[in-house]
């Protein structure tokens, strides 16, 4: 029996249920395979290669865990990636995936453009209204 999601089922999440962090069941689920094969595909990558490792440490970090998607979009650390997922209509996990790979890639000139885009991009809770009398 599959457990009861409020979220759709295109959705990358953490499994809650995972062997450590949930990261192969919650990626099984989204391509439709078996959780084995997942891991496979995982031990094999940490073996030749090492990538693995790394490809399992960021979405650990970065994917929502499946009961805990209602507070995916709070702020982790500036917010940057909250409001970038908001404006682009692309889910949390996958952002916040996307950007810390690009920190790890790029040695750190990624952070700052994630600070950058901190003061670039607007915060949607602090939008005001128009003066009226211009």
């Amino acid at each position: 029996m599959s457990p009861v999601t409020n979220y759709p089922a295109t959705t990358w999440v953490r499994a809650r249920n995972g062997m450590i962090a949930g990261v192969c069941e919650g990626v099984a689920r989204r391509l439709q395979v078996e959780s084995w094969l997942v891991r496979f595909v995982l031990v094999m990558a940490v073996l030749f290669g090492g990538t693995g490792l790394l490809a399992y440490l960021v979405l650990a970090v970065s994917l929502p865990r499946e009961d805990r998607v209602d507070e995916a979009y709070d702020k982790m650390i500036l917010g940057v990636c909250s409001r970038l997922a908001r404006r682009s209509n692309v889910e949390i996990g996958v952002v916040r995936a996307g950007a810390a790979l690009a920190a790890c890639v790029t040695f750190g000139a990624a952070v700052i453009a994630y600070v950058a885009l901190y003061f670039l991009l607007p915060d949607p809770g602090s939008q005001t209204k128009p003066n009226a009398l211009n």
